[in-house]
């Protein structure tokens, strides 16, 4: 008998093919399931080699010996020719046909199904890397990000005063339009003596990394600056200030000058300088900012009473006027004070606005929150332009100008804001929140998506993310996603009312009105109070506007409008939101539109016409 003929005789083809296949499914499976639970590319080459070196072992095996119902026997204790060996061969080759049809079954799965979806990821992943990197190519090497000075001060309470100089120079390097500058927000994210310089400018899109360090002891300071290129992680520059704090704006001066310089970028003017102020009251401003910007609710009033000491010190500071105000607008949203207290918070804060204005009317940050909060769109759009006429590249007013088109239906100007925005400030949830918003008004859900769930991976635990995230989705045709993400909502009344809108979509009726009826009763409880002294007020009426607009209530959905209406006296970006789309076609939509000046021909009679900033108009 040939060797060839012994071989098949002795099952080795067979086993060495039923071998391989299993061999083969065993890496298919690791190579998918290993990256879940953490395991390293190791893990798999241990799986491959391991099923690799034993082969021979299986098919020396095979030869020597043979699986019988009597257990596994030397082939020469065999007999071949009896009836119960042959019914074993013929079930062995039917074991062989099965594991060769689940190899194939697996490799045409993966080859037709999961390899496009892999290929179309990976396209993603490039074009979102390319786009990228165009963005970062558009300024050559001009850009930067100016990370938090580290504190050398004794006192760990003088880090809001060299977190203060590190923004100061970030925002004086912000005016010079031909070098593109990372946020405060999305910076300052990275702080701490062990940061890779390499890694924080991929994450935040820069050529250039500025860092340092500030010791303060009474009139004394001292800064240390230096100017990194990130990709070789090299020093082009470093100084050491030591300086009286007198000269505190004159060293900020210099640094943004060296900064220029080292950056090679030619200006049309003279390098920006800081403006300076009274350096007594400076340390308290910065200090009631860091307090005012990680808006910590139960120390608003500890940062009231800095500022009013600053002011106090220096009566014409127009910024400590600025952030005196959002103190008192946050008190006002978010501390939920009585009547008698509320009315007391808008008079402060109107006698603050008369100052501000007062001492400087032209001030970009005083026409934002006038604009934000004006009357009606005529005079917002006029204060809007007139903030970024005065400065072009403020981020909140720019956030806002943004929120503002998408209200009029300007869903092309407020995406070139908000692609600005992610650009200068890639880590901030409420600009990807806004490019959410904006993109579902305008029909482009993927990238709608694709802001939503940037947002989630920033922080899955904020308020409000995961209910956004499931809005996007709801609209964009996927309720059972949009359900999983609501069911994750850290914020329960966003959460029920997500959720009865998706459970509406998938068909379940009851359900749905159940947590519909919840959440109506928990804003009932949540809004006993403010109801007791106004039995009047509805709680969140135009919350569950929405909610019954989109499960296709109509007579709720235009109830609950009409209080929203009476009780707010407008509703901004009603005819562009995207959760009232199915009650467009009811005979009231548009009359009702007209009623509160929000019907589209009334918005596009709004002229608005925004400076904005050179990356924006560059793209035009």
């Amino acid at each position: 008998m040939s060797l060839f003929a012994e071989l098949k005789r002795r099952n080795v083809f067979r086993v060495a093919i039923a071998y391989v296949a299993v061999s083969w499914l065993l890496i298919q499976v690791a190579e998918t399931v290993f990256p879940v639970y953490g395991l390293s590319d190791a893990a798999i080459r241990f799986v491959i080699t391991a099923v690799a070196i034993g082969f021979i072992p299986v098919l020396v095996v095979s030869w020597v010996f043979e699986l019988t119902p009597s257990g596994l026997k030397r082939d020469s204790e065999v007999d071949h020719s009896d009836a119960a060996a042959l019914a074993d061969g013929k079930k062995f080759n039917r074991v062989v046909l099965v594991v060769l049809a689940i190899a194939l079954g697996y490799f045409a799965f993966d080859k037709f199904v999961l390899d496009p979806a892999r290929d179309v990821e990976m396209v993603e992943e490039a074009t979102e890397k390319a786009i990228t990197r165009a963005r970062v190519e558009s300024f050559g090497e001009k850009s930067i990000a100016v990370l938090p000075f580290v504190n050398m001060s004794s006192d760990p309470e003088q880090a809001f005063f060299s977190d203060g100089i590190a923004e100061e120079l970030l925002n004086l390097l912000t005016k010079i339009p031909q070098l593109r500058v990372t946020s405060r927000s999305s910076a300052f994210e990275f702080r701490g003596d062990s940061i890779n310089i390499p890694e924080v400018a991929e994450k935040l899109n820069v050529a250039h990394v500025l860092e340092g360090s500030v010791r303060k002891a009474g009139n004394q300071v001292r800064i240390t600056v230096q100017l990194i290129e990130a990709k070789t992680d090299t020093h082009l520059w470093s100084e050491t200030y030591d300086r009286p704090l007198d000269d505190i704006f004159a060293i900020q001066d210099e640094v943004a000058a060296n900064v220029v310089e080292h950056l090679q970028v030619t200006l049309l003017g003279e390098t920006p300088k800081a403006k300076p102020v009274n350096v007594l009251a400076y340390p308290l401003y910065l200090q009631a900012r860091q307090i005012v910007g990680l808006l910590n609710l139960e120390e608003l009033s500890t940062a009231e009473e800095l500022l009013n000491q600053a002011l106090e010190i220096d009566p014409t500071y127009v910024e400590a006027l600025n952030e005196l105000g959002k103190v008192y607008g946050y008190q006002l949203t978010w501390m939920r004070p009585s009547t008698e207290e509320a009315a007391k918070l808008v008079q402060r804060l109107e006698n603050n606005l008369a100052k501000t204005q007062a001492l400087d009317p032209d001030n970009a940050g005083l026409k934002t929150f006038m604009a934000y909060d004006a009357d009606n769109q005529v005079t917002a759009a006029r204060l809007f332009e007139e903030a970024l006429e005065t400065d072009p590249s403020r981020l909140d007013t720019l956030r806002l100008a943004a929120q503002f088109a998408t209200e009029l239906g300007r869903t092309d100007l407020a995406i070139r804001i908000y692609e600005y925005l992610a650009e200068r400030d890639p880590i901030r949830l409420w600009v990807h929140f806004g490019a959410g918003d904006t993109y579902l008004a305008a029909g482009r859900f993927e990238d709608a998506l694709h802001h939503l769930q940037t947002a989630v991976s920033l922080n899955p635990n904020a308020e409000s993310v995961h209910w956004r995230l499931g809005l996007g989705r709801l609209v964009a045709g996927d309720p059972e996603g949009a359900l999983e993400a609501f069911e994750r909502e850290t914020h329960k009344a966003y959460g029920l009312q997500g959720m009865s809108m998706a459970l509406h979509d998938l068909g379940h009726e009851d359900e749905s009105a159940s947590v519909l009826q919840e959440l109506i009763d928990l804003q009932n409880d949540n809004f006993a109070d403010i109801m007791a002294e106004n039995p009047d007020i509805v709680p969140w009426p135009f919350g569950f506007a929405r909610a019954y607009a989109w499960i296709g209530n109509k007579e709720e959905a235009f109830r609950f409008l009409k209080i929203t209406a009476e009780q707010q006296g407008h509703i901004p970006g009603l005819a562009n939101h995207s959760l009232f789309t199915r009650i467009h076609d009811d005979s009231r939509w548009l009359p009702f539109l007209h009623s509160i000046g929000e019907a589209p021909e009334q918005l596009a009679e709004i002229e608005f016409n925004p400076r904005l900033p050179y990356e924006v108009s560059a793209k035009n």
